[in-house]
């Protein structure tokens, strides 16, 4: 304590003008409070002397850039007296930006009166551009784990989700239906006579004929309850909650006629058109139940639709 008081008004000035930190004074009983101070640091951070900012305020930094969440802040701040810190884009004489790390702190006189405001400025553009950089690289890295799992997770023949994302989809929403005590579908669909109509119109038109067919599924099943994916060759897999037994066996009928009404031709069917088929279960799934058996079962549904003639489906309970 005895040491503070003995330093001496010399010394206190000189450590304030010798510090590298912009350091002002603001006459705080004066409209816009004007500068009344500032040390070397300010002049060499700014490029302005003292003559050049004495009777102006600190919005001589500011320029036009006036909208700025920290200038809020020390609005707020001023208004109940108080001091803040925040960090503001300022600009230099010669209108170079730099970041502004400011500090104000209120002076009260010996009544509680308050009568200046001392500043003091840091230059932290070298930080501000550091963690607007790893804010970058982070956001580059989320991106290119977004990538990594749509090529993980995604069939690049039809854009749909593959088996894995299906099976670990098929698994998560089980447990959520034995969880919730909800009904769980899954239906698995195959084309009638594909063999046959790529041996008649080639690789290239069975491909597309993929495609178009998954983009039919995948618009029938958008809800985020649903997965669908292309389970295998040119098989189709479904996995959804909530659905009513009588409500799901007609979607899935549609289904089977907006597919034909693709009108994609096939002379190989009856049809004259591509067509698939539709088996599929739908139950509340208890404790003891697997995937392995609901996907068994929907495939015996699946096998007795073609056998039915195709372009049908078969939902069991």
């Amino acid at each position: 304590m005895s040491a503070a008081i003995n330093i001496s008004r010399e010394l206190l000035a000189q450590a304030v003008e010798q510090s590298h930190d912009g350091v002002t004074i603001a006459d705080a009983k004066k409209q816009g409070f004007p500068l009344i101070y500032v040390n070397r640091g300010f002049e060499k951070l700014t490029g302005y002397t003292s003559d050049e900012v004495i009777g102006n305020s600190y919005r001589i930094l500011q320029g036009v850039d006036t909208w700025q969440p920290g200038l809020d802040i020390i609005r707020a701040a001023v208004s109940k007296g108080e001091g803040c810190l925040v960090t503001l884009r300022n600009y230099r004489k010669d209108g170079s930006m730099f970041w502004n790390e400011l500090s104000i702190s209120p002076v009260h006189d010996a009544d509680g009166n308050l009568t200046h405001y001392i500043g003091i400025q840091k230059d932290v553009t070298a930080r501000i551009l550091l963690e607007q950089h790893l804010h970058q690289s982070n956001l580059d890295l989320q991106t290119l784990n977004q990538q990594l799992n749509t090529l993980v997770y995604t069939d690049h023949l039809v854009g749909l989700s593959n088996r894995r994302h299906f099976d670990e989809q098929f698994t998560n929403l089980c447990s959520t239906a034995q969880r919730t005590h909800s009904e769980l579908s899954v239906l698995m669909m195959d084309f009638d006579h594909f063999k046959q109509f790529n041996e008649r119109y080639g690789r290239s038109a069975g491909d597309e004929c993929l495609r178009m067919v998954g983009d039919c599924i995948a618009k029938s099943f958008a809800r985020t309850s649903d997965c669908t994916a292309r389970y295998g060759g040119e098989e189709f897999a479904v996995v959804s909650l909530a659905a009513n037994i009588e409500d799901l066996r007609h979607h899935a009928q549609k289904l089977c006629e907006q597919v034909r009404a693709l009108n994609i031709p096939n002379s190989d069917s009856s049809y004259g058109v591509v067509t698939i088929s539709i088996g599929g279960v739908h139950r509340l799934p208890d404790r003891e139940s697997t995937e392995a058996e609901l996907i068994k079962l929907a495939d015996q549904a699946l096998l007795a639709a073609k056998q039915s003639g195709g372009n049908r489906a078969y939902i069991v309970a």
